[in-house]
């Protein structure tokens, strides 16, 4: 089976936005078993789409197309189609009433220029658009089947899920085909994952390993496709490759479903019946917005404090003014005093903390850029560690610091602590 991936608009040929659909799509299909042999992309022009669809036509069983869906006169994608395919525009009725129930649930007026977007080939089929305006659509073009999405993530994502999974998985028979275990690998390179990993397809021939590097975390998918359909030999096939897989992995595995930190640790938290409180330095939010990014964390998060400022982790957090002339900002007695102040300031159970140095500028010799401190305070810790990171990227750092600083709670609740 041959699948190619088009991406339409001159935003992406020009740089001025990254495209993450095709790599999101190349991921989704690759769940389902099947491999993309291409990707292409090209600006909005109505012939060049048309002569690109037209060859992929020839050439592919599957295509992903995605941009040019809108209401703008740059939006060309149904035109195009509609000159690759030799079939007319016009008005579908499903893909007209999608919208006007998307425009009257939000007090909107659909006008004509929106009406656009409902032109669609004649032999075409709607798919639902559940985040916006644009309806996307499919058909066969010579022997080859279509799917055309928005070029929005949110709005093409949500589609992908919903419309063409179970389109593909029923044109193609995939439901009961293939296999995925997934784990969450935190505290290795990808490269050495990979290493730890070698000798997976000697063990387990008809398996296959699949990487996701999401810095800086590593998805390791083990895949198992037209598998005995006998339940509990797969079952136990499964587990034994997965449990091969954990045991070479140095301990770095957060989530055995494949699950991020901050979901992992909110299992842990609500199933202990625990509250969590964070002080944030040179995170500035980002640990708090990864937590709250978790369905359910208002059972167990309670309070954030950005505490940027040296007056800040003085008065809101109580930081002793004394721990901050003689050890500076960026220290473990400072970061303690962090979560503590933290902890009493929410009546948490456990409380985090960070205090670093995120760079590009601020290091010393002796606090270098990259350096951070995480604290740690509970009812029976009461800690903090440091540690140093060279990636010379100040987002980089940042993330880094903040996976740390869940990392060491999760470890903790976890009984795992002593082995970080």
């Amino acid at each position: 089976m041959i699948a190619h991936i088009l991406s339409t608009g001159d935003e992406v040929l020009l740089g001025d936005i990254i495209d993450t659909n095709s790599g999101f799509l190349c991921q989704g299909l690759k769940d389902m078993g099947i491999e993309v042999q291409k990707i292409m992309a090209v600006g909005d022009d109505v012939e060049a789409i048309a002569t690109v669809i037209e060859e992929i036509s020839r050439n592919a069983d599957i295509c992903l197309v995605t941009g040019g869906l809108g209401p703008t006169r740059d939006d060309l994608t149904a035109l195009a189609c509609s000159r690759a395919s030799g079939q007319r525009l016009e008005l579908n009725p499903q893909a007209l009433a999608s919208m006007q129930s998307y425009f009257a649930k939000r007090g909107f007026v659909l006008n004509k220029d929106n009406e656009k977007q409902a032109m669609l080939p004649e032999t075409s089929r709607v798919l639902i658009n559940y985040n916006g305006t644009a309806p996307g659509f499919y058909m066969k073009i010579n022997d080859c089947l279509f799917y055309f999405m928005p070029g929005v993530p949110s709005e093409m994502k949500i589609m992908f899920e919903r419309e063409i999974k179970p389109i593909l998985a029923d044109e193609f028979s995939l439901n009961d085909d293939i296999l995925i275990e997934r784990l969450t690998v935190f505290g290795l390179p990808e490269s050495r994952v990979g290493a730890l990993l070698k000798g997976f397809k000697i063990k387990f021939p008809r398996m296959r390993l699949g990487f996701r590097a999401d810095f800086p975390v590593i998805e390791v998918k083990i895949i198992l496709i037209n598998y005995d359909k006998d339940p509990n030999k797969t079952l136990s096939d499964m587990a034994e490759a997965k449990q091969w897989a954990i045991d070479r992995l140095e301990n770095k595995v957060v989530s055995e479903k494949g699950l991020s930190i901050a979901q992992e640790l909110g299992q842990l938290l609500t199933s202990q019946k625990k509250t969590l409180a964070i002080a944030e330095s040179c995170t500035g939010g980002l640990i708090a917005n990864m937590v709250t990014d978790v369905a359910g964390s208002s059972d167990y998060f309670l309070f954030s404090g950005i505490t940027y400022s040296n007056d800040a982790k003085i008065n809101i957090l109580n930081v002793k003014r004394a721990t901050i002339v003689e050890y500076g900002a960026v220290h473990e007695k400072t970061a303690i005093e962090m979560a503590q102040g933290a902890r009493i300031k929410a009546g948490a159970d456990f409380a985090i903390s960070t205090t670093g140095i995120a760079g590009p500028g601020g290091g010393t010799e002796e606090k270098p850029v990259g350096m951070v401190c995480i604290g740690l305070a509970g009812p029976l810790v009461s800690m903090a560690r440091t540690y140093q990171f060279s990636y010379g990227d100040r987002l980089r750092n940042k993330k880094m610091f903040a996976m740390m600083a869940l990392e060491l709670l999760r470890r903790h609740l976890a009984g795992l602590l002593e082995t970080a």
